[in-house]
């Protein structure tokens, strides 16, 4: 199997990805999900395909990765729903502080799955970019996704990013997904076995900063950046 019989094997659309080309491809009848980098990011499939080794090894739930070739990435079918998808449901119409039992569950498994992929590198490791539509629901439970930017840093910036991706969605930090972020927090240190909550407003404005250039309503979102940097706005 090669990457050329991969794409002339692809079929259905694109998966969304503004930095990739992501499609399924049927090979010798066998299905297979594909990531091709951008010539710039060619070195990032060999990254992947490491970690998401080393996470099958370590009972980190994730895709399995079946080959590498140069500038990309193959993968076994993985099928579930996004957890950015689940939230938008969830919060639709969740406006006041208390959150329900669906939304607790789904914080303490976001929590889990992040605290076990921490404890499993001994912390050595932040997975990078880790936002909503980078995890799953599977039959199994959450899975993560998207594993090119990990790299040697502080693991408090995925719990950063996180809580960040929850709050900016739209509408942005209402009483339920701030809530829902101390909640996922406080989860997470029970689940690591490591508190510092003292650090985390820090981590989400800094992540808040770091997506609000990308987004429509970025200036709103600066905003509120500087509240939580200011102690106006409790995160953790």
């Amino acid at each position: 199997m090669s990457l050329h019989d991969l794409e002339d094997g692809r079929f259905g659309p694109y998966m969304p990805s503004k930095k990739n080309r992501v499609f399924r491809s049927s090979v010798c009848g066998r299905e297979y999900f594909v990531k091709v980098f951008r010539d710039e990011w060619k070195e990032r499939a060999r990254t992947e395909f490491g970690v998401l080794s080393e996470c099958r090894e370590k009972g980190i739930p994730a895709p399995l990765p079946v080959a590498v070739f140069e500038g990309a990435v193959v993968m076994e079918p993985l099928e579930g729903r996004s957890v950015a998808e689940i939230f938008d449901e969830m919060f639709s119409h969740s406006l006041g502080p208390d959150i329900s039992d669906a939304q607790r569950d789904l914080a303490d498994n976001l929590a889990k799955w992040l605290s076990s992929f921490h404890v499993a590198f001994d912390f050595r490791l932040a997975r990078g970019d880790a936002i909503l539509k980078n995890f799953v629901i599977t039959p199994s439970g959450v899975c993560g996704l998207d594993f090119e930017e990990v790299a040697p840093s502080d693991t408090l910036n995925d719990l950063g990013q996180l809580c960040a991706s929850a709050l900016m969605t739209d509408p942005v930090f209402t009483a339920s997904k701030n809530s829902f972020a101390r909640y996922l927090a406080s989860c997470y240190w029970a689940h690591s076995g490591r508190n510092r909550a003292d650090e985390l407003a820090t981590a989400v404005s800094t992540a808040i900063r770091y997506y609000a250039p990308f987004r429509s309503n970025g200036s709103e979102l600066m905003r509120y950046a500087a509240r939580i940097e200011n102690g106006e706005l409790r995160v953790g």
